[in-house]
C-alpha cells in the first residue's frame, strides 16, 4: 500500500512501526483515551463541514452572464476562427495526453488568410471531463504558466495517497459521521491546494479565453452537466462564485470511489433568469436529442420536482467531452440573434478531440477464467464507453456540419461579403486525435495500455505528454484547415488524419 497523504499536511507520512510492550489496563485506558478524542474530533469535523460546498443563488433578477461562447469568441484572437478542444477521461494518462496536445499547439501555424498566429492562441473553449477536467482547467486558469506548474501540480504527484488518506486517517472521516459532507469534499480541498488555490469561475470570467466547460454528470437523468452559464440559469445558481476545485472533483468523481458533488437548486419566485431552450426548428437527426434535453431541462427548473443535482464522474455520460457542447447548439444557443451577430465573422469552424483513450485487452479471449473485479470492470466499462464514443463523434460531425449551414445563412442574409470574403465561405471540421495516431507501434502500443489511476510512474507521464505534442504536432488535417490557402481537407467525421 503506498504511503497515506495528509492534505493539510503533505509532507505528513503514515509508516508502520513498533512499540514496547504496554498492560493490558493501559492498553484499555489508552484505547478509551482514543475512542473519546476520536469522537470529539469526528463531531466537530462534521459540524465544520454541514453547509460547505453549497452553491450560492443568484441574486434576485440576475443571471450568469460575461461568459459565453460568442463573447469570448469576440474579445480577442482572429475574428474569423471559432475553436473547441475536448479532453477526454481516462484517469492522469488522459491527462498527460492532453497537457502535450496543449503544448503541442504552440508549434501548429494558423495563416488562414491573415495575420499568422497559432492553434494555441486561438482557441475558444476548452472542455474536459474526468481526468481531461484537470488539464483544461489548468490551462483555462494559468494559461502558458500552466506548461511549467502543472507537471509539479498534478502530473508528478502521488494522487492516489491522497484517496487513501480520505478512508484511512481518521482526521479524514468527517464524512462517515455528517451525510452533508463526502469523499469528494475532501478531494476537493486536496484539489485546491495543489492546483487551483481557491480560485472560483469568476477569475476564469475575468482571464477571458478560452472559455471552461467543466463536464459532470447528473445522477438522475444520466445526462452531461456543464459548469457553464446556462446550465447555472437552469437552477439560478452563481457560477461565477462557484470553486473550480468542486467542477473538477465532480468531473471526477468516479463511482464508488467519491460521493457525488451536490448542488442546491435556487429556482423560484425570486429568480428570473431565462431557460436555455430554443424551440425552433431543428434537423430530424437533433430531434430526439433536442426533446430529450428539453425534458431534462424542464425537469432540473422545476424545484419542487429537483431541489438538489447530484453529479458524478462526467465519463459516464461523455467520456470525450463532447456532448455538452453539443447540448448548447442543439438547445439553440447557437442559433440566437445575439450569438449569430457576434460571430458574423466567424468562416472556419473547428472542434479537435483529444481522446487519452485505453486499449482493449485481447489477451481475455486467452484466458479460460477472468475472476478479477478491476479486469472485469475495466473490460466492461471501456467497451461501453469506447462504442459511445463511436456515436458522440457520429453525432458531433453531424451537429458540426449543421452549425456551418447556420452559419452561412447567418452570414448571407447580412451581407454578400464580410471583412473580403464570400458569406458562403464558411466551412467546419472535427477532428478526432488519440493516442492510437502516435507513428511508433512499439510506443503507442505501450501507452495504451497504462492504467487510468491518479498516480502514474514519472517516465509514463512524460512518454504521454511527448505523444500529445507528437500527435497535435503531426496531424494534417488540422494543418490543412488552418493553412495560408484555406484549403479544407476531405472530412474526416470519427478518425483524425495520419501524418
Amino acid at each position: 500500500m503506498p504511503a497515506v497523504q495528509d492534505a493539510q499536511h503533505p509532507g505528513g507520512v503514515v509508516r508502520r512501526g513498533s512499540a514496547p510492550p504496554i498492560s493490558d489496563s493501559s492498553n484499555r485506558r489508552t484505547t478509551r483515551n482514543h475512542l473519546g478524542v476520536l469522537t470529539l474530533l469526528l463531531t466537530l469535523l462534521g459540524c465544520a463541514g454541514a453547509d460547505r460546498g453549497i452553491n450560492p443563488a443568484l441574486t434576485p433578477g440576475a443571471r450568469n452572464g460575461g461568459y459565453g461562447l460568442a463573447e469570448i469568441n469576440a474579445s480577442g484572437g482572429r475574428p474569423d476562427l471559432l475553436i473547441f478542444v475536448a479532453f477526454s477521461g481516462g484517469g492522469k494518462r488522459s491527462a498527460a495526453f492532453g497537457h502535450g496536445a496543449l503544448r503541442g499547439m504552440r508549434d501548429v501555424p494558423v495563416t488562414l488568410g491573415g495575420p499568422p498566429s497559432t492553434l494555441l492562441a486561438e482557441v475558444d473553449q476548452v472542455a474536459g471531463v474526468s481526468g481531461g477536467s484537470f488539464t483544461a482547467a489548468h490551462y483555462a486558469l494559468y494559461g502558458e504558466q500552466s506548461f511549467e506548474t502543472f507537471p509539479r501540480d498534478f502530473l508528478h504527484r502521488d494522487l492516489a495517497a491522497y484517496v487513501w488518506g480520505t478512508y484511512i486517517l481518521p482526521w479524514q472521516w468527517g464524512w462517515l459521521v455528517d451525510p452533508a459532507v463526502g469523499t469528494n469534499d475532501r478531494m476537493t480541498e486536496v484539489y485546491d491546494d495543489l492546483m487551483f488555490r481557491g480560485a472560483t469561475f469568476r477569475e476564469l470570467m475575468a482571464r477571458g479565453r478560452p472559455r471552461l466547460s467543466i463536464n459532470a454528470t447528473d445522477l438522475a437523468s444520466g445526462s452531461a452537466f456543464p459548469f457553464l452559464p446556462h446550465a447555472f440559469d437552469v437552477i439560478c445558481s452563481d457560477l461565477g462564485r462557484f470553486s473550480v476545485a468542486r467542477a473538477v472533483a465532480a468531473s471526477n468523481g468516479f463511482p464508488l470511489l467519491f460521493t457525488p458533488i451536490t448542488l442546491a437548486n435556487h429556482r423560484g419566485p425570486n429568480c428570473d433568469a431565462p431557460l436555455p431552450v430554443n424551440l425552433s426548428v431543428m434537423p430530424m437527426l437533433a430531434e430526439y436529442n433536442r426533446r430529450r434535453l428539453v425534458d431534462v431541462v424542464a425537469r432540473m427548473a422545476d424545484r419542487d420536482r429537483t431541489p438538489w443535482i447530484h453529479l458524478l464522474d462526467g465519463g459516464i455520460s461523455d467520456n470525450l467531452a463532447l456532448r455538452a457542447t453539443l447540448n448548447f447548439a442543439i438547445l439553440g444557443g447557437t442559433d440566437e440573434p445575439d450569438f449569430a451577430s457576434l460571430v458574423r465573422p466567424v468562416r472556419r469552424i473547428l472542434m479537435i478531440s483529444v481522446d487519452g483513450q485505453s486499449a482493449t485487452d485481447p489477451a481475455l479471449s486467452r484466458q479460460r477464467m477472468v475472476n478479477g473485479l478491476v479486469q472485469i470492470f475495466d473490460a466492461v466499462s471501456g467497451g461501453q464507453i469506447d462504442n459511445y464514443n463511436l456515436e458522440t463523434l457520429a453525432v458531433t460531425a453531424a451537429e458540426v456540419e449543421r452549425m456551418v449551414g447556420r452559419q452561412r445563412e447567418n452570414r448571407c442574409q447580412h451581407a454578400p461579403a464580410i471583412d473580403g470574403w464570400p458569406c458562403e465561405d464558411v466551412q467546419g471540421l472535427l477532428v478526432h486525435v488519440s493516442l492510437a495516431d502516435h507513428p511508433d507501434p512499439a510506443l503507442r502500443s505501450r501507452l495504451r495500455r497504462v492504467p487510468t489511476g491518479l498516480t502514474l510512474p514519472d517516465d509514463d507521464v512524460d512518454l504521454l505528454v511527448a505523444a500529445g505534442e507528437t500527435v497535435i504536432r503531426g496531424n494534417r488535417a488540422i494543418a490543412g484547415f488552418l493553412g495560408a490557402d484555406g484549403s479544407v481537407p476531405a472530412p474526416r467525421p470519427v478518425r483524425a488524419a495520419h501524418r
